[in-house]
């Protein structure tokens, strides 16, 4: 069910399409509205000088034939008067066929038409020209009194006329003036028409474009409702919800994507909180157990020789720094993995901090009678880290390898330089480690099966000695490279860049 609420993407995406698409029609509809006044304006007026020229030229004929002297009075009387006899023959029944031809043409018993002398006295006025409209006629006169052609828009008995005021020419001198107004009424209601179109249109686009912007706005926001409901699902007891879409645009999904990958990675962080949790209720559980079954040997004895009580204080402690160093790299990991600033990255001379370690990892592979092998650099170099944490990188591998290689044997130091960058790597002749266990080495979880005919079983790593290794190259953009075999020993490498 779609809850639809007044601050919903939803409305918002509707109410904006459609005031811009309405905006737009309102905008567009009033261009095309004004522009097709325009052009039945000019027609109007085009047509009102044509109608003018006519009648100019048609007195001029009847003036040309009957009216002696050039006197135009009786020429427009009798062309306003619509006066015309077909029956008549020579020049004046030929000027009668041409009137009678250009009032059916141009439908002139429709048009208020008035003839007028240069001072403005009405010579003559067509049969059904009101009073009323003399009186606006003249009053145009006045108001226009120029040579060239003047049009105006009246009002007369609720009708709007077009009025067109013309002077006419005799031998190239101003002669007399006509004036015609033709009604408006088929151009209103045209542009009538078309203003209701454009009314009652505009707002059924609108309903009908915000029906369909509100539908288009749901499927495009379908995702994001997915994603909502698997939200709201989630919990920590359950983070298996994940969005299932198909169809649906590229930015959503990459929204979606990023969405399944944002709770893929809380729920590998929420099993490694609680495999954490379990490691850690391990690891303390032995030496707690160890330590208060000790205490109390010791406590509900009768007697005990100091030696013995030096034996349990001393086991106790043992114990006590075993879960410290569980605590201690536990710690470090987490500083590592989520607070990336205790990194303080400067040059180091590569030849020099490696000699250090050396001569330290000496000290450590002593008591098993092992060799430690270092194999300078063929030049110096110079690399880019944190000296504290690299040399927590390096002597726990130096620590594995001497713990897991037996006595006598060989651990060595190498270096292998290359265009890019440099490989550091430890190797042993260990007892290796098994093909299944490589792809857990690094897991911090991660505990190495003892062999089963192991009688004094070797000491069991935490686990946390490699995933720290990891967590540490991965703070520097490097890499931890690992190569083992069974029964043949183990190379781990760390190769760093040496671009800058």
């Amino acid at each position: 069910m779609i809850i639809i609420r007044p601050n919903s993407i939803r409305i918002k995406m509707g109410v904006l399409s459609t005031v811009v698409l309405g905006s737009i029609l309102i905008l567009y509809s009033l261009y095309l509205y004004f522009q097709l006044q325009d052009v039945l304006y000019s027609n109007l007026d085009a047509e009102l000088k044509i109608k003018a020229h006519e009648l100019g030229k048609t007195i001029k004929a009847f003036q040309d034939t009957k009216s002696p002297g050039g006197d135009i009075h009786y020429a427009a009387i009798k062309v306003l008067s619509f006066d015309v006899n077909m029956d008549q023959d020579g020049p004046v029944a030929l000027a009668d066929q041409q009137w009678f031809r250009l009032i059916n043409k141009y439908d002139l018993y429709k048009d208020y038409i008035s003839v007028l002398s240069l001072g403005g006295q009405f010579l003559a006025q067509s049969a059904n020209m009101p009073p009323e409209l003399q009186d606006q006629f003249a009053g145009l006169f006045t108001k226009h009194h120029r040579i060239r052609s003047t049009w105006d828009s009246i009002s007369y008995n609720g009708k709007k006329l077009r009025v067109l005021q013309m002077m006419m020419f005799a031998r190239d001198k101003p002669h007399y003036l006509i004036q015609i107004a033709t009604p408006m009424t088929t151009v209103n209601q045209l542009l009538q028409n078309r203003l209701w179109g454009i009314v009652i249109s505009i707002p059924v686009v609108m309903i009908l474009f915000s029906m369909a912007g509100f539908m288009f706005a749901n499927h495009i926001l379908h995702p994001v409702r997915k994603i909502t409901e698997a939200a709201e699902r989630l919990t920590h007891e359950d983070l298996s919800q994940r969005v299932k879409v198909t169809h649906v645009d590229s930015e959503m999904l990459f929204l979606v994507n990023a969405f399944n990958k944002m709770i893929e990675r809380l729920e590998t962080s929420f099993k490694q909180m609680a495999s954490i949790i379990a490691y850690i209720a391990h690891e303390l559980k032995t030496p707690l157990a160890i330590i208060r079954g000790e205490g109390q040997t010791i406590l509900y004895r009768q007697e005990q020789s100091p030696e013995q009580y030096r034996d349990v204080i001393q086991s106790s402690i043992m114990e006590t720094e075993r879960m410290l160093r569980v605590i201690d790299d536990l710690l470090i990991t987490t500083n590592i993995s989520y607070n990336k600033e205790i990194f303080h990255i400067q040059p180091i001379k590569l030849t020099q901090f490696l000699e250090d370690i050396y001569q330290k990892s000496q000290i450590l592979a002593e008591p098993k009678n092992i060799h430690i092998d270092f194999r300078r650099p063929e030049r110096d170099i110079t690399i880019n880290g944190d000296s504290i944490h690299l040399r927590r990188f390096f002597f726990n591998l130096i620590d594995n390898a001497i713990k897991y290689s037996s006595p006598g044997s060989v651990v060595k130091i190498f270096t292998k330089l290359q265009d890019d960058g440099i490989f550091i790597s430890v190797q042993d002749e260990g007892e290796g480690i098994a093909p299944d266990d490589l792809p857990y080495i690094f897991e911090h979880t991660f505990q190495k099966k003892p062999h089963e005919n192991e009688n004094d079983r070797k000491p069991v790593r935490s686990g946390l000695g490699l995933h720290l290794c990891r967590a540490i190259a991965e703070a520097h953009h490097g890499k931890i490279i690992v190569d083992s075999k069974p029964g043949e020993g183990s190379t781990f490498s760390l190769f760093l860049s040496l671009k800058k």
